[in-house]
């Protein structure tokens, strides 16, 4: 949601936390979990260095991203660092404590135990400080390592002078994802009905609604209700990109392996000739030589498509295995990722496994034809 003290500003805040949450838990079937996040923004301050970042203020009890969260060892985020992970995500639930990432380690030049100083402006415009103890460090997940921090809910709360009944956002997990825009619009309904304000559906993500929210003439709190499609639609042009990089690509390979079938098969036609002439000459149908040698480009691409598939799911693994990581910052944002991962889709594999033995069988056509037009006589006088 979105709080508006002024005509001007904006605040991603929601009030009535508790009743907003108890509503979802009543009227949303197929529930897997409900939890909510605290929200700010500022500076995030230590001894090597600053950024400005995202703070998410988190309940670990009930968030099973932190308790799956990888953490990193302290060679990942400092020099001559030990190969072992050094903090506890168990002490999270302290006061006034943080999680970071590796790579935000290294910029602020500190360790699990040291201390850092987050600054931010809070509703009325006076700044508010916090000094926080690192208490653990993850491993880098890309895009998100760059702009979010972790804290403690109460810690939010206690640095915007914000109740216990306000929170940032709240999250609610599906057993079925696909169900999402669904439950959207029947909540919708529901906190209207409850006197709740609701934003017009803005498919965008909530840091990108912020010009609008602020130019808009109203007071006081609206909820703007999105799905983890709408969170995430900065990044569809990313994907299209590379799905678009894919077509080609895969384009420009079928081309090459037609045009490799074709002069391949018009060459084993040319050395067969005798084989042909024979084959005519004890009463094989003209039909039946065209469909001879499509079978066998067939079952070559075939015997291509397995192999391939067998030797692509092995190097996947074994770069996912190796864990090879991404140095290049900008790669490393574009991806959302640090390091290289692969993925291997099992339809992806059934098309290429139909596909291929058509596409050699379709290569094949012409050569076959020529094979197939060839005269008994003259194939066998050719072959002498």
């Amino acid at each position: 949601g979105f709080f508006k003290q002024r005509a001007n500003s904006a605040t991603p805040l929601i009030t009535n936390r508790e009743q907003i949450r108890k509503i979802v838990q009543e009227n949303v079937t197929g529930l897997a979990a409900v939890t909510d996040r605290a929200r700010g923004w500022g500076r995030l301050i230590g001894p090597g260095g600053s950024f400005n970042t995202g703070l998410n203020g988190m309940i670990l009890e009930e968030s099973n991203f932190l308790k799956e969260l990888k953490l990193a060892q302290q060679s990942e985020y400092k020099k001559d660092g030990q190969n072992k992970v050094m903090g506890n995500i168990a002490d999270f639930g302290k006061p006034n404590t943080v999680l970071i990432f590796a790579g935000q380690a290294k910029k602020l030049g500190v360790d699990v135990g040291d201390t850092l100083t987050f600054i931010t402006e809070a509703n009325g415009g006076q700044a508010n400080s916090v000094d926080l103890s690192v208490v653990a460090i993850a491993r880098d997940m890309g895009f998100l390592s760059n702009f979010s921090t972790f804290v403690p809910r109460q810690t939010v709360l206690d640095l915007d002078r914000r109740g216990n009944d306000t929170t940032g956002a709240v999250w609610i997990y599906l057993k079925d994802i696909n169900r999402s825009d669904e439950v959207r619009k029947q909540l919708v309904d529901v906190l209207g009905k409850a006197g709740f304000n609701i934003l017009e559906h803005d498919p965008r993500p909530f840091f990108f609604k912020f010009q609008k929210i602020v130019s808009q003439d109203w007071r006081g709190l609206r909820l703007d209700l999105t799905t983890w499609d709408d969170e995430v639609s900065f990044i569809n042009w990313i994907v299209t990109s590379l799905n678009g990089l894919s077509v080609f690509l895969v384009a420009i390979l079928g081309l090459i392996i037609a045009t490799g079938i074709a002069n391949s098969m018009w060459m084993t036609v040319r050395e067969r000739t005798k084989e042909i002439g024979t084959l005519r000459a004890i009463g094989m149908q003209k039909n039946q030589v065209r469909r001879l040698f499509m079978l066998e480009a067939a079952f070559l691409g075939l015997g291509g498509a397995l192999f391939g598939s067998l030797l692509g799911a092995l190097i996947v693994n074994g770069v996912n295995l190796a864990q090879l990581p991404i140095t290049n910052n900008g790669l490393r944002v574009f991806l959302m990722t640090d390091v290289v991962h692969l993925s291997l889709k099992f339809s992806h594999v059934i098309i290429a496994i139909i596909f291929m033995p058509l596409l050699t069988a379709f290569a094949a056509f012409y050569p076959s034809q020529k094979a197939s037009q060839m005269r008994p006589v003259q194939a066998l006088n050719q072959g002498k």
